[in-house]
């Protein structure tokens, strides 16, 4: 087992957690959690018996990998104030959107090894589609604990981090596009004269059977569209004026522009 500081008790500090222990990737024991609110941490303490760090330099000290779940604007002060204890040989996994692995190593010098993490959303389901970047710095990073401690959320790859970017873009900011599928097929559904409850249960378990066909076949997305689409029926009237009007251009659109805005917030 590692012994694991988590510096952040919001949403996804919370899912990431929680994914530890239900797992059992992670005792209560191995676990110490610090939040500035410190109502938020005694709340997570409470909730699943883990202790309870007075400060970030505590946080630290007393574990061998650091994660970092805050906000942007708060990780310059987590960097300065962990940069306070001896990190040799120790691991910070970062979910801090836009904070750069050249950043961290600026701030916490050449002892820890780096992991870079873009999760999504999912994690509060264990379903996360995560990816992370390192930077192993003087040691050797246990690829396996990053591995173990992401996998007890969901998917995980690793990157090359000139590609994190472009894979917020795709997947931390991709369930975002899929609930404004939903709310528009929803919509669409009320528009034509479905009740909204009826019209809201049809969208949403429709995508989520559609998804999970998707990933438990593993067949190209390209064939299974193809598969419902009978010439001449209703489905490829509905394909028709979707790529008529530059439905996946608009998506191509969307995707570049939150890769360059995710490029702007990482400076």
């Amino acid at each position: 087992m590692y012994r694991v500081s988590l510096i952040g008790a919001g949403n996804m500090g919370n899912a990431m957690l929680k994914g530890w222990l239900e797992s059992g990737t992670l005792e209560p024991v191995d676990v110490i959690v610090r939040d500035r609110e410190r109502a938020r941490g005694e709340l997570l303490s409470d909730r699943y018996g883990v202790a309870l760090a007075e400060d970030n330099l505590e946080a630290a000290g007393d574990s061998e990998i650091v994660v970092i779940a805050v906000k942007p604007q708060d990780s310059g002060e987590v960097l300065e104030d962990i940069s306070r204890t001896d990190l040799e040989g120790k691991a910070i996994i970062s979910i801090v959107a836009g904070l750069t692995l050249d950043s961290i190593r600026a701030a916490v010098g050449s002892g820890p090894s780096l992991i870079r993490v873009m999760p999504n959303m999912a994690a509060l389901v264990r379903a996360a589609m995560s990816v992370f970047a390192i930077d192993t710095g003087n040691g050797e990073l246990d690829r396996e604990m990053v591995f173990d401690l992401l996998g007890a959320i969901g998917e995980v790859m690793e990157v090359e981090e000139s590609f994190m970017d472009l894979a917020t873009a795709l997947s931390g900011s991709g369930p975002a596009y899929f609930f404004l599928l939903v709310e528009a097929i929803e919509q669409a559904g009320i528009d034509e004269g479905m009740p909204p409850d009826i019209s809201r249960k049809l969208a949403r378990e429709t995508l989520w059977g559609a998804a999970k066909v998707l990933k438990e076949t593993d067949s190209e997305s390209a064939a299974l569209r193809e598969s419902v689409s009978s010439p001449g029926g209703a489905t490829l009237a509905a394909l028709k004026v979707l790529m008529d009007g530059g439905f996946e251009r608009m998506v191509g659109d969307a995707v570049s522009a939150a890769r360059l805005r995710a490029g702007e917030l990482a400076r």
